[in-house]
């Protein structure tokens, strides 16, 4: 009987075995494992991340008493960081999520009583009641409304005065630059109370906030900016070419070829003269650089050889234009050049193209000029400038303040065009992807502060 009763109950123990080996694990909820991990990143130091690590466990905690245990948590560390306005909030936050008679409530209280007073705190009897929060005493509200408002008026009015004036009082913009005006007033005024929060150190943004209000600035930029480009090309493929014959006051586009009745500049290198010269010269050198290496936590030296520019320098002068029905004066102040010609020189010689090895010491010369007698397209305002006595007026071309253009071309005009739509396409898809991260920031809290300290 008794070995019966003996062999049963090891069969019995056999057969639970492989049941408790096929019982899943306990796993921890998600919001104490956050927990455990701010506590760990507290004991390394990183107090910051630390905070953001228990913000991130709060987001995730299922009942009052969990997010109790978080709050007081955050006050207890914001108490030992000297943040003692910011530890009173998270304490009175446990106050009135600790279920009543919790222990958090008696510790959230000492925890109060410890702060520098601010407010005469209120007595409690030692003996246990339900916690009723004190009623808050009525704070004297600052109207914001009144200086918000002044505010946005003279940044409007201030704007669009700059914007006028930039504009050349033009009236063609005029409904742009009032859009334009209200929404540049309204951003800085939204963003006028968090500098003053930021100044009285009342705010303290995470890196995910930085993260994102840069993102978020270099998205706009980079969208204006690939618009103004976008517009300039725009501008430039569909201005019509024009005779200096029937030309009038405005921008046009005019065809001919250069004269210089203003003199020519000369290059340095190989003395090659034109009325516009740009020259690069860059020297073959080695040099020594510090670096640090990652894998071995240390400082170290290695030798580079690269070229760098020794002499560089972009010389214009005024030349005439002759388009075959008349002749214009061609102002060069502000002008964008795109030459088609182009000299080689390596150690101060002509050559065809450089050489594919170098020796330290080699220099190399290019120089990109447009001839005296060159075939050229402008771009730009055309204006008639009155001469003493009864000669008639002269037919001049310069730089157009309104368009924040003037392309003085050699060659073919699809390089300009191209130049700018690609320039301006490839700005538009940086700032949607900037546009792009931030709302995964958003949608993603925590995960900037995660990857910077190594997560």
């Amino acid at each position: 009987m008794k070995t019966t009763t003996l062999v049963t109950i090891l069969a019995i123990a056999l057969c639970a075995a492989p049941l408790r080996a096929q019982r899943p694990a306990h796993t921890p909820p998600a919001w104490k494992t956050e927990f455990q991990r701010a506590r760990q990143v507290w004991e390394k130091g990183e107090t910051d991340r630390a905070l953001a690590v228990l913000e991130k466990a709060l987001a995730l905690a299922p009942d009052d008493l969990a997010r109790a245990q978080i709050a007081f948590r955050y006050a207890d560390w914001s108490y030992q960081l000297g943040r003692y306005s910011t530890a009173r909030r998270w304490y009175e936050r446990c106050l009135a999520l600790a279920p009543p008679g919790s222990d958090l409530i008696r510790r959230a209280r000492e925890g109060l009583a410890r702060l520098p007073a601010m407010h005469p705190a209120p007595a409690y009897p030692p003996t246990a009641m339900p916690y009723l929060p004190p009623k808050p005493t009525p704070a004297s509200r600052v109207n914001l409304a009144t200086p918000l408002a002044i505010t946005f008026l003279v940044l409007l009015v201030g704007l669009l005065l700059i914007l006028r004036w930039a504009s050349g009082w033009k009236t063609e913009a005029f409904f742009a630059q009032v859009i334009l005006s209200i929404l540049a007033a309204a951003g800085i005024t939204i963003m006028f109370p968090l500098g003053i929060l930021l100044a009285r150190q009342q705010l303290y943004p995470q890196p995910e906030s930085w993260i994102a209000g840069a993102l978020t600035l270099g998205s706009i930029g980079c969208v204006a900016f690939a618009a103004r480009l976008w517009q300039q090309g725009q501008l430039l493929r569909n201005t019509p070419l024009t005779r200096l014959r029937s030309a009038s006051h405005g921008f046009l586009k005019v065809h001919g070829v250069t004269e210089p009745a203003y003199g020519i500049v000369t290059s340095q290198v190989g003395s090659i003269s034109g009325i516009y010269v740009h020259e690069v010269s860059e020297r073959y050198v080695r040099r020594t650089e510090s670096y640090y290496d990652s894998h071995s936590k240390r400082w170290k030296t290695r030798t580079v050889y690269r070229w760098e520019t020794i002499y560089s320098s972009a010389q214009s002068v005024n030349f005439v234009l002759d388009d075959g029905t008349g002749k214009a004066v061609v102002e060069v102040q502000g002008a964008e050049f795109h030459p088609d010609h182009l000299a080689l020189f390596y150690n101060y010689q002509p050559v065809r193209s450089f050489p594919w090895f170098a020796h330290v010491g080699d220099v190399r010369t290019r120089v990109h000029f447009i001839p005296p007698n060159a075939t050229v397209t402008v771009w730009a305002r055309y204006y008639e400038h009155d001469l003493p006595g009864n000669a008639r007026d002269e037919m001049r071309l310069q730089y157009d303040r309104f368009h924040k253009c003037m392309v003085v071309l050699e060659g073919h005009e699809s390089k300009v065009y191209t130049a700018r739509t690609g320039a301006g396409l490839a700005l538009a898809v940086i700032g949607l992807v900037m546009a792009l991260g931030v709302v995964y920031i958003l949608l993603n809290p925590g995960m900037v502060t995660e990857y910077i300290h190594g997560y």
